[in-house]
């Protein structure tokens, strides 16, 4: 009886979203003498041009259906299915830890899994009156053990400018507008034409990517519709590019990409009042993924720097 019971229960198991969304904001949008659009943080840089308030959403999120949860009755085990590329970090919650009479499995603990991983996380048994609802969130990538500065102040050439040509930085670190969550504090925004090579900043693996939109707008249903890649590095570090054009990545989920390589061209997909490209140097913590602070090509990135790249 106890394991029909329980049988019922998991068979129903609740898939929790993980916090992936990136709190609304609002950036500045200002042509200059020339004609070009730009986005900034930065209202004395506008004023002059005249600028509008737009939302803005910089976010690309994963594919929830890639990590889900399995449950054997007969076994009471209970199994976590990655279907990334990459590792992920999982954390299984409980809806009422009290009705668990026996188990070995570390809830609300950070979980890593490999890629492409049936992964046995442990068994639950339940024993008592009530309904107990199983669930999971996750972050793309292993636990980054390493120093927060280290692309800062210990190895500050380690990334290069990633897209080819000279653009501004138009909304920097701390952008008093969208750049403020823990994803997404240290990113930036370079506004540049649709169709700039987009360039891996570092070596490493590509293993996330969403990229058959060609829609974008001034409007939240495209936040969806933003197509990017995500590349993890050797050191367990990520880095991300957003908004980019429709089926024009160069590269797979799985491939290995050299620094410098091109892996995409830069486009105006998802909750963007114009094309630019967000880029973010991000780590995975026990408390979930924050990004850090960075320099390309030794050059700190603040809103209003040039940056180059041949």
């Amino acid at each position: 009886m106890k394991s029909n019971k329980l049988f019922s229960i998991v068979a129903c198991l609740l898939i929790s979203v993980a916090g992936f969304g990136t709190a609304e904001g609002k950036i500045l949008r200002y042509v200059d003498e020339n004609g070009v659009v730009y986005y900034t943080d930065d209202e004395n840089s506008a004023q002059s041009s005249g600028y509008q308030y737009d939302s803005y959403d910089d976010w690309g999120e994963p594919d929830q259906d890639k990590v889900s949860l399995s449950f054997d009755p007969k076994t009471h085990k209970l199994y976590i299915v990655n279907e990334f590329a990459s590792e992920v970090t999982v954390k299984i919650k409980a809806s009422d830890k009290s009705l668990i009479k026996d188990t070995n499995i570390p809830f609300d603990e950070p979980i890593e899994i490999e890629g492409n991983q049936n992964y046995l996380v442990g068994y639950v048994i339940y024993g008592g009156d009530g309904e107990l609802t199983l669930s999971r969130t996750f972050d793309i990538g292993k636990i980054f053990r390493g120093s927060d500065t280290f692309y800062y102040t210990t190895n500050p050439n380690e990334l290069i400018v990633p897209f080819k040509g000279a653009y501004k930085v138009t909304q920097g670190w701390e952008g008093g507008f969208t750049h403020q969550g823990p994803k997404n504090r240290y990113a930036i925004d370079v506004s540049m034409p649709v169709g700039t090579p987009v360039l891996a900043a570092k070596k490493g693996k590509v293993v996330d990517m969403r990229m058959g939109s060609v829609t974008g707008g001034n409007n939240p249903s495209f936040r969806p519709m933003a197509n990017y890649i995500r590349i993890q590095h050797d050191d367990g570090t990520i880095t991300v590019y957003v908004h980019l054009k429709g089926n024009s990545q160069v590269v797979r989920v799985g491939d290995y990409v050299q620094q410098g390589q091109v892996i995409a061209l830069s486009g105006n997909t998802g909750y963007t009042t114009g094309p630019h490209l967000h880029f973010a140097l991000q780590t995975n913590t026990p408390k979930g993924v924050k990004s850090i602070k960075f320099k390309l090509n030794g050059v700190e990135p603040v809103s209003g720097t040039l940056l180059r790249n041949k």
